[in-house]
């Protein structure tokens, strides 16, 4: 059903756009505000377990520093000394129940001084190295009525042999105390696991049903916590988020350095985004409430305002059915007065418009014909061009100029104003007057090309217009052509002997633009039978597609290469109806100028 009330349109194109839009707007807040509370809650996790995994791995980190430090002492002096020295801070260190050590059998030692005992036997014992640090899962020890974890390395002598072991005991319930009364700790759901998923305590998971034989696997059947386990394997550290909008679990984890453990944190998406999906509820709600009032109080406000934009509509009917009737009366210093006062001014602008249309019409008239016939031969040299305006008049042109007392010669132009319409149409007729006048006149193209653009100069001096022209002339006596570029594209010309195309170039600036620049001329030849000679305005190939991609001047010249054979007025037809099937229906905007010659079969 199609609106038919201003109202209904106003409803229609106005309020529903906006109430769309504000959703829009509140749906991509939501978003961005949730992304950036998740995130958040993404580095505060992180940060938490970092900061409980750094508590664990100081517990770990000094028993193993203090192994390292034992396996060095066995090959220095007064090594006994100092291997005492060392296992004594071993059992002194906080959290460690007991330091073991057990020597392969057969292994030659000698007796320990007294006092000495369960030492290593005898300082003549080399140890090369000490390897495979192993933390066992959580075990109940009876003896210390509580659960302990074991730190074990080999003694590797120099010929990789193992020696023996050195066992550390340290109290499990020590080691997680610290984490175990965060406050995170106590009000989320949170586990410590190893790299196998074996986990060894969580806060859902009761310490007496924990069972090192049997522990309890993380990730079983979750799919987010089977997700985290893969994670684990890939990166340190991170988050993940469950299936859903919002997402019904996220989870973060962080691996500890000094243990293969690694501690996860697992939230529900809801309370995580608590706030926020409160937030996305009131503000759709009191929205939609808005857009409600608004179209009330606008269909209240608004009958007055459509009777007065009836009686606009219907006079400007009576305007378009070719009626100019008297001005209508303005009631009102509101909009609608307003609009009322701008239709009559509209009114009385229109009629003048038409006017100046009907002139505009005649001016296209006049430019068309200063325009030379679109066919013209002289001796064997066929000539074609034409010129497609974007607007009713243009500021390109092209010219064909004889000489009537210099047989064998002939002179072609283009040229290119700068801008469109009547500014630029004038400027053309002032340039192509000022052109012929001068080359009837004896001299060099270069000397007409300067004295051309000193009296242009004069003309435009400080407006910022100005024209690019390129000027060639034709000498069938000597087989030659002769140009000037004064700020214009090359021109093409396609060589047969070559069967390539070939730019005619030549340095020169833009007419009226400085009065004292000196043209050159370029002279080529002798020029090959069958020579085809393009010059054109860049508007060919800037034409763009309704995808604002332009034709190139690359595929004009692929379009000249394969129209050689054809007649000029062919060649142009050709390249006319490539531009038109390229741009399709977009609007032309730009002149297109196109001067073709072809020198025939027969020798100059």
């Amino acid at each position: 059903m199609r609106p038919k009330t201003l109202q209904q349109r106003i409803i229609i194109f106005i309020l529903i756009p906006v109430f769309f839009i504000l959703a829009g707007m509140g749906w991509i807040s939501y978003l961005y505000t949730r992304n950036a509370v998740i995130k958040q809650w993404s580095e505060t996790a992180i940060a938490k377990l970092q900061r409980s995994a750094h508590m664990i791995d100081m517990r770990l980190g000094k028993p193993k520093d203090l192994l390292l430090m034992l396996k060095d002492s066995y090959n220095q002096d007064q090594s006994l000394m100092i291997q005492t020295f060392i296992i004594e801070q071993l059992r002194k260190t906080e959290g460690v129940v007991e330091v073991n050590h057990k020597l392969i059998e057969n292994f030659n030692m000698k007796p320990n001084p007294p006092g000495m005992h369960g030492m290593v036997k005898s300082n003549s014992m080399h140890v090369d190295r000490m390897e495979n640090f192993q933390l066992s899962l959580p075990r109940y020890n009876a003896a210390l009525s509580g659960e302990t974890i074991s730190l074990s390395t080999d003694y590797i002598d120099e010929n990789g042999k193992k020696t023996g072991q050195i066992e550390v005991v340290i109290s499990f319930q020590d080691l997680i105390e610290q984490i175990s009364k965060t406050t995170w700790w106590k009000s989320e759901n949170a586990f410590l696991i190893d790299n196998e998923g074996n986990i060894l305590i969580g806060t859902q998971l009761s310490r007496d049903a924990y069972d090192p034989e049997k522990p309890v696997k993380f990730g079983r059947t979750d799919p987010l916590e089977k997700e985290t386990m893969a994670a684990l394997k890939q990166n340190p550290y991170g988050t993940l988020f469950g299936p859903g909008h919002p997402p019904d679990e996220i989870s973060g984890y962080y691996h500890l350095n000094e243990a293969p453990w690694s501690l996860v944190l697992i939230s529900p998406g809801r309370q995580v985004l608590k706030s926020i999906l409160n937030f996305r509820l009131y503000y759709f709600v009191v929205g939609f409430l808005s857009i409600l009032g608004v179209i009330l109080f606008i269909r209240v406000s608004i009958s007055g305002t459509t009777a007065a934009i009836k009686k606009v509509s219907e006079a400007a009917n009576d305007l378009a059915n070719g009626f100019f009737t008297e001005p209508l009366p303005v009631l009102s210093g509101d909009e609608v007065g307003m609009l009322t006062g701008n239709f009559n001014k509209m009114t009385k602008q229109l009629k003048e418009r038409m006017e100046l249309k009907e002139a505009i019409n005649l001016a296209m008239e006049v430019q068309q014909s200063l325009l030379p016939p679109a066919h013209f031969s002289y001796g064997n040299i066929e000539i074609s061009g034409c010129s497609v305006y974007c607007d009713e008049t243009g500021g390109d042109y092209f010219d064909i100029i004889e000489f009537p007392e210099d047989e064998g010669k002939i002179c072609v132009v283009v040229g290119d104003v700068v801008g469109h319409g009547i500014g630029a149409a004038l400027l053309m007729a002032t340039t192509r007057a000022l052109l012929r006048s001068r080359v009837t006149q004896k001299g060099s193209l270069s000397q007409i090309m300067n004295d051309v653009n000193k009296l242009l100069c004069m003309d435009v001096r400080d407006t910022g217009r100005f024209v690019t022209l390129f000027l060639l002339m034709v000498d069938v006596k000597k087989g030659e052509v002769q140009w000037v570029r004064a700020g214009h594209e090359p021109a093409m010309m396609y060589n047969p002997e070559q069967d390539k195309i070939i730019e005619l170039k030549g340095k020169g600036i833009v007419l009226g633009l400085d009065r004292r620049w000196d043209y050159t001329q370029t002279v080529y030849g002798p020029v090959p039978k069958g020579t085809v000679i393009l010059i054109s305005t860049d508007g060919a190939w800037e034409v763009e597609n309704d995808s604002g991609k332009r034709l190139g001047k690359k595929r004009v010249e692929e379009v000249l290469q394969q129209s050689v054979s054809l007649s000029p007025a062919k060649i142009v037809e050709s390249i006319v109806s490539e531009t038109r099937q390229f741009r399709g229906e977009v609007r032309q905007n730009d002149d297109i100028t196109l001067l073709v010659l072809k020198f025939r079969e027969n020798p100059l």
